[in-house]
């Protein structure tokens, strides 16, 4: 099913390609920063992180039956006299709620086209628990947007065309719709208004789904990057009561898959993780060393340490060495992103014979050399009396490589900048996109004496003891897991990181700073912050 090796991208998780990828690299890369050898290249951003949210809530049902139309005003033989296309889209823009779509039905001559996106964007709505299913569908301005849908056998989406409207596919049935998901995972086919429609169905009427459809569902959703938040809700409450019932003996193949496609979706819910550790630990259950890789980075994508993770590791780990360098790595990384990284196993690594062997590959991936510098920076700062070998940051396999900025990051980055600029005396007091030489930037840095005293970027000097370092991380959306909101876990590690290395670490969260605040709201809790590092008596 899906395969963890390296790849050359970047570890975002809403920066996924559209087809099957490689997960290990998603997992090494700072979730807002791309490497490369030579030069920088941009990547680009998923269509459907661009989509626009409606944020307003739904106007009482008093009102929503003054706006109602009746059907004769959609007469498709009314004339008129002004670009219906221009209409749609202005007054689409300017949609505020879904009263505000619904009453975009009321155009003359509304394409069908119009009428799916209409459809797709109510339908996400209704799915983000914007409003009740009944209350729409029974809305006569949603009645009709179906009934344009009807009037046509064939629907363009952009310059693809589907044999049949989507209406058909609410006749499906659950099995049904779950396999024309599959098949549009398959063919590599991202077609988000029927995504949108399948996902509906499948919440609104089916009761419950057993492990190997929430197995195809997940799978589907990870190749697709389609995770749509009721679906998943839905499918993480029926694994709940299918787990304790299953054979996993039998059924190891399709835990596996559930584990691994959780892991592509930065999905956690630690009530289904420990359900599936409680049967994946249990010693009659065989698990390959490639399937063991797979669920071990599942657990370090989403900062998952079960209970029995000892247990697990006694049984993957003497195998895991007799394997590829390339995995070892792998498998010594996640270690350390769950704090239960030996000596041992970090020297192993360092070792000169294994980083050579590991760069005599003629195409080494660059998460892999990023990888390499955080164990670095693990056994320089977090293990005590460590006595192992370490690496030269400063060699020129380390200093070819540039660390760039996801476009949504750099702006959050150059708004930090702007209210650093207000908070301190001047830009001469602070930096912003440093290389920390562990394998992430660090977002910004300003230094203080004892005394508070802000100083100049010009005298800083990292020997003086009466110097403090603070270091500031802003956490975007692709910094936290889905589900519930903790850090990824390569984030996780690289704060952990800068905490061993002696910053005094400040965390912003994108839900409480953003551009498109008033400078003063943004410098008001940036102040709040700063100060509150003071008060810790450092």
């Amino acid at each position: 099913m899906l395969h963890y090796t390296a790849t050359l991208c970047l570890a975002t998780a809403r920066l996924m390609p559209r087809s099957p990828w490689r997960f290990a690299a998603l997992l090494a890369n700072n979730s807002s920063t791309v490497a490369t050898s030579n030069s920088a290249t941009s990547v680009k951003e998923d269509d459907s992180a661009k989509l626009s949210e409606v944020q307003s809530n739904i106007l009482q049902k008093e009102n929503q039956k003054e706006t109602r139309i009746n059907e004769t005003n959609f007469h498709p033989s009314k004339k008129i006299s002004f670009n219906a296309n221009d209409v749609f889209s202005k007054q689409f823009e300017a949609a505020k709620s879904i009263n505000d779509l619904l009453d975009l039905a009321t155009i003359p001559a509304l394409s069908t086209n119009d009428a799916l996106t209409l459809i797709s964007h109510i339908t996400k709505q209704i799915n983000s628990g914007k409003a009740e299913i009944v209350d729409v569908e029974a809305d006569e301005r949603f009645i009709h947007l179906r009934k344009i849908v009807k009037t046509n056998d064939n629907i363009k989406f952009g310059t693809k065309k589907l044999s049949n409207d989507l209406s058909q596919y609410s006749k499906l049935s659950t099995p049904a719709m779950i396999s024309v998901m599959a098949s549009l995972r398959d063919q590599g086919k991202r077609n988000t208004p029927l995504l949108r429609m399948l996902s509906y169905n499948i919440v609104k009427y089916n009761m419950k789904l057993n492990l190997k459809q929430c197995a195809s569902l997940l799978y589907s959703m990870a190749v697709l990057n389609f995770p749509d938040k009721v679906l998943l809700e839905k499918i993480m409450n029926d694994l709940l009561i299918c787990i304790p019932n299953t054979d996993m003996c039998i059924n190891s193949v399709t835990s596996k898959s559930i584990l691994t496609s959780l892991g592509f979706l930065f999905y956690k819910n630690v009530d289904v993780l420990d359900a599936f550790c409680d049967a994946v630990f249990n010693e009659s259950v065989y698990y390959k060393t490639h399937d063991c890789l797979s669920i071990l980075q599942t657990f370090a994508a989403l900062q998952y340490k079960p209970k029995k993770i000892n247990l697990f590791l006694e049984k993957f780990i003497e195998y895991a060495k007799k394997g590829k360098t390339a995995d070892w790595l792998d498998v010594v990384w996640c270690l350390a992103v769950l704090d239960v990284v030996q000596p041992q196993y970090i020297k192993s690594v360092l070792e000169p014979t294994f980083v050579d062997k590991l760069f005599g590959f003629s195409k080494i991936n660059v998460s892999k050399i990023l990888k390499l510098m955080n164990i670095n920076a693990v056994a320089q700062f977090v293990l005590k009396n460590y006595e192992g070998p370490i690496l030269n940051t400063n060699s020129k396999m380390f200093t070819n490589l540039s660390l760039i900025r996801a476009k949504e990051k750099q702006m959050y980055i150059s708004t930090l900048s702007d209210t650093l600029s207000k908070v301190l005396p001047s830009e001469a007091y602070f930096k912003t996109d440093i290389d920390t030489n562990m394998g992430f930037l660090l977002d910004a840095e300003y230094r203080i004496d004892t005394d508070h005293k802000l100083i100049k970027v010009e005298n800083w000097d990292e020997q003086s003891e009466n110097i403090k370092r603070i270091g500031i991380m802003i956490h975007d959306y692709h910094d936290y897991c889905r589900g519930q909101n903790d850090l990824k876990g390569s984030t996780y590690l690289y704060t952990q990181l800068l905490k061993a290395k002696g910053y005094h670490l400040i965390t912003i969260s994108y839900k409480n700073f953003s551009a498109q605040d008033k400078i003063e709201k943004r410098t008001y809790y940036l102040r709040e912050c700063m100060g509150n590092v003071y008060n810790m008596n450092i």
